[in-house]
């Protein structure tokens, strides 16, 4: 049974056709799915997800991202594992991917995609 606390937030600057089943997996399993705009990039994971403590930042610097990315928030391993396989299984690609964790909720979204980015290339991707 699905938390109710599941929920994705999902980038997508080049508006690709990935988009849609990735989102109908999403709703499938029941994970809410909150867009997030490219205005939106200089907020904090926190803030976007709604968390208490967690207000927007005025005026924030909102750099162009240039791949989807996909951050996910109370989802259990056997839950991220089931939504992993049915991603690869339908051929699915987000390219930039994260667990919500206590340390990157504070994170701001577009430092937290330059970090998976960082990491992608230094992994040779």
């Amino acid at each position: 049974m699905p938390s109710s606390r599941e929920t994705a937030l999902y980038f997508d600057p080049t508006g690709g056709a990935q988009a849609a089943p990735l989102k109908t997996i999403l709703v499938c399993l029941g994970v809410r799915i909150k867009n997030v705009p490219p205005d939106q990039v200089g907020q904090t994971v926190g803030y976007l997800l709604g968390r208490k403590g967690f207000a927007a930042r005025e005026a924030p610097e909102a750099p162009a991202l240039d791949a989807p990315m996909l951050v996910l928030d109370g989802l259990t391993d056997k839950r991220l594992e089931i939504l992993l396989r049915e991603m690869k299984r339908q051929g699915v690609s987000v390219p930039y991917k994260a667990v919500v964790t206590e340390t990157n909720l504070g994170w701001i979204f577009h430092q937290l995609y330059d970090e998976l980015v960082r990491e992608h290339e230094a992994m040779g991707g």
